[in-house]
């Protein structure tokens, strides 16, 4: 990830620098505030995203003496998804079920405010409106969610870490170390609840990266006397206690050094088995390529007696499951997984928009393409069912995506009749030629 403004004059400026040396960053920023203001296109600062061949161009804005970068209007979606000044389009994924205020952003702060439906206080109730474990979508259509579960806090976190979004150039790089360690970086900038951002409650597990590891261990020593906290990694076994008090859980890693038990109760265990049936069924089928990733809410106490005295247990209260490709990329389906294979075999850009907590009934394409050299992409949709709701719905998303993209600017597989998979549309010349997309 390259977090680089090109400053007016063609000077370079580093982002890290707003935390690691503020005062050079708000020096740089005031000395150019002027001539980025007098600046024509072309000549202003911007970063290295290119949409339909320019670079995008970026504001320089003063507040109470504190300079700041801001995007230019209605240009967030079309960054790419790992820049910093990328927001994606809320109508292209399941944050259009989201009522005005659970997600908040903080332009000059680079932040985001969510309302959870969940407290993090241990002594408080675990949820603020409806049961733990509830499933998303339980609700219809339209701007109904007034708070955000679990799920869409992961998708969330998946989202503004950029792992939802795939370009060849990621081939190779996308590890679980790697993965976790932006999902934390970006968990700094999420407010959680007052006074709290996510990365103080939140515990990546991951095999083979003792910096993960050290956060995690902070995390718990730090705040698990007076918070739940956040548990986050791959799923790789769920076996009944022998105790008879439920399951226990163990992540990818959890032995390498973690020092730490998860458990459920057979009460919580049937609900996620529930909510998240599609995702424990893919997990016991151990398909090859395809992974189980969870968010937990849990709270962790240690074990004070015993040969296990250094170590903690982590009871979850709450629980969100997502299956993931080789890439990570998040599907809902066999069928879309097939197509996130196609598309990376084909060397193709595309971004997974998220479900987050809206019901199904909401239009959200299964995919968009990004190297099509089209402004707001190009939709992809996987229909794999065949009873008659679900085709009543089927023929409502092809009227909208003929209205709004026209009837030949979007694509769709029907996986439910074994049909084989149409030709993908061929990528923009544009975008092709784009040196750094």
């Amino acid at each position: 990830m390259n977090d680089i403004v090109v400053l007016p004059g063609g000077e370079k400026l580093s982002l890290e620098w707003k935390l690691s040396d503020p005062e050079r960053f708000q020096r740089r920023l005031k000395a150019k505030h002027a001539d980025n203001g007098k600046a024509g296109p072309g000549k202003k600062a911007h970063c290295l995203c290119v949409h339909q061949g320019r670079y995008l161009e970026l504001q320089i804005r003063e507040l109470k003496e504190s300079y700041y970068f801001a995007c230019m209007p209605n240009t967030t979606p079309y960054h790419r998804p790992t820049c910093p000044f990328y927001k994606p389009n809320p109508e292209q994924s399941g944050q259009a079920a989201y009522v005005d205020g659970v997600i908040k952003d903080d332009t000059e702060h680079d932040e985001v405010s969510v309302k959870l439906i969940t407290s993090l206080k241990r002594n408080s109730p675990t949820s603020s409106e409806t049961s733990a474990l509830s499933p998303a979508g339980t609700r219809s259509g339209g701007k109904t969610q007034r708070r955000m579960t679990t799920l869409g806090l992961l998708h969330l976190i998946w989202e503004r870490a950029g792992l939802h979004y795939w370009r060849p150039q990621f081939a190779g790089h996308r590890t679980d170390p790697k993965a976790l360690r932006r999902a934390y970086a970006t968990s700094r900038n999420i407010k959680v609840q007052r006074g709290i951002t996510l990365d103080q409650v939140l515990c990546p597990v991951v095999s083979g990266d003792q910096g993960i590891q050290y956060f995690t261990q902070r995390t718990i020593k730090n705040h698990s006397e007076k918070l739940r906290l956040y548990v986050i990694g791959r799923l790789s076994s769920a076996q009944v206690d022998p105790y008879g008090k439920g399951y226990n859980i163990e992540l990818s890693g959890i032995r390498d050094g973690y020092r730490m038990f998860m458990s459920i109760s057979q009460a919580k265990w049937e609900r996620l088995e529930k909510s998240y049936s599609r995702e424990l069924v893919e997990f016991s089928r151990n398909e090859e390529g395809l992974s189980v990733f969870g968010l937990f809410l849990v709270t962790i106490d240690p074990i004070k007696k015993g040969k296990y005295s250094n170590f903690s247990t982590a009871q979850i209260e709450d629980a969100a499951l997502m299956t993931t490709t080789e890439q990570l990329i998040p599907v809902e389906s066999r069928y879309e997984a097939k197509i996130v294979e196609l598309l990376v075999q084909k060397d193709r850009t595309f971004i997974k928009p998220l479900r987050f907590d809206a019901a199904r009934e909401l239009v959200r394409p299964d995919f968009i393409l990004t190297d099509m050299g089209k402004k707001e992409g190009y939709p992809m949709e996987v229909f794999g069912l065949t009873d008659e709701k679900y085709l009543a719905r089927k023929a409502e998303k092809e009227k909208y995506y003929a209205r709004v993209f026209g009837v030949d600017g979007w694509w769709s597989w029907d996986a439910s009749h074994n049909a084989p998979i149409p030709p993908l549309p061929e990528v923009s010349l544009t975008q092709a030629a784009d040196p750094i997309s």
